[in-house]
């Protein structure tokens, strides 16, 4: 007799249930393709069960870094493969206006003119992220988070509809074969062409809030700032990075000493604006694809009205 879990993944009666690897997940580390099939399970607890020897590939004992194949038998525990997921009820509205904002799609990729506000995935006080919104509607419940932009941040967000194509874009990421070009509106004027080089401590952290700081001991990185317009003491630039670190632009900004417009961390809240940041990812490029997403309106507005 075989049983069928919601997942289309078979178990064999009077066995313990087993995922069946299918073709959009093979190459995926063992470790990882399981917190993906057991959403509530912790990175600690499968490392334990794998090295106890509760989970099992093919029969066989092996370690979390495996690297699955298309058919692979991966056997666990009953306790992981039948917790039922917590069902993610996305609003009809929310949904529409998130598909409003494609900009491309094909066999391949889905890239997104991510609004500013919303965050790639759920987290603290947020229910619903940019891929919980997509695996929401039907046929994209496979596609993936290919890089993320901070909740604030607006503009081009690429999401990979299978792995081969994913893989295609990690590659490129790391032969440095991406370009990602930035729009943001800094303070004071910027009157001419600067380029800021100076390494990022990514690690460092204050009450335990991510905080990166220029340091001599941190990963290398550089920002060029590029002016367009200049407006009441503020400035439009676009910002080209060499290499892609955490808050790259934000710290480069305020290291030259032109803060991006509403940075509450690297600068100064600005709550009576329209947007929390004024950052915008407006240009992705890799391969022989290249994606823009618009200016902002309220970028061309901010700057008339300050």
């Amino acid at each position: 007799m075989v049983l069928k879990h919601q997942n289309n993944t078979s178990l064999n009666s009077g066995k313990k249930p087993v995922f069946v690897v299918k073709e959009n997940d093979a190459g995926q580390r063992l470790d990882n393709y399981l917190l993906k099939q057991c959403k509530n399970t912790s990175k600690s607890i499968c490392y334990k069960l794998i090295r106890k020897g509760q989970i099992r590939i093919n029969g066989k004992r092996v370690k979390p870094l495996q690297k699955l194949v298309t058919g692979d038998q991966v056997r666990v525990p009953p306790f992981l493969f039948f917790v039922e997921p917590q069902k993610v009820v996305v609003p009809e509205k929310l949904r529409q206006q998130l598909l409003n904002e494609i900009i491309f799609e094909d066999a391949d990729y889905l890239v997104l003119n991510k609004p500013p506000g919303l965050p790639c995935h759920t987290g603290t006080g947020h229910q619903f992220g940019v891929i919980e919104i997509i695996h929401s509607v039907q046929g994209f419940g496979d596609v993936q988070l290919a890089h993320r932009l901070d909740k604030d941040t607006s503009g081009c967000l690429l999401l990979a509809k299978n792995r081969a194509a994913l893989l295609v874009f990690q590659e490129s990421l790391q032969l440095h074969q991406v370009e990602k070009s930035y729009l943001a509106v800094l303070t004071g004027r910027l009157k001419e062409l600067q380029v800021v080089n100076q390494p990022l401590d990514t690690a460092h952290r204050i009450q335990g809030i991510r905080h990166v700081k220029v340091s001599a001991t941190g990963s290398p990185a550089q920002t060029k700032f590029l002016p367009i317009n200049h407006q009441n003491d503020l400035s439009l630039v676009q910002c080209d990075i060499v290499s892609g670190r955490t808050h790259q632009i934000r710290v480069h900004a305020k290291h030259m000493g032109h803060s991006i417009l509403g940075d509450r961390f690297y600068g100064d809240a600005a709550p009576d604006l329209s947007r929390a940041l004024f950052l915008h990812a407006h240009q992705l490029q890799f391969k022989t694809y290249s994606f823009v997403a618009p200016v902002p309106l309220d970028f061309e507005q901010v700057l008339k009205a300050r």
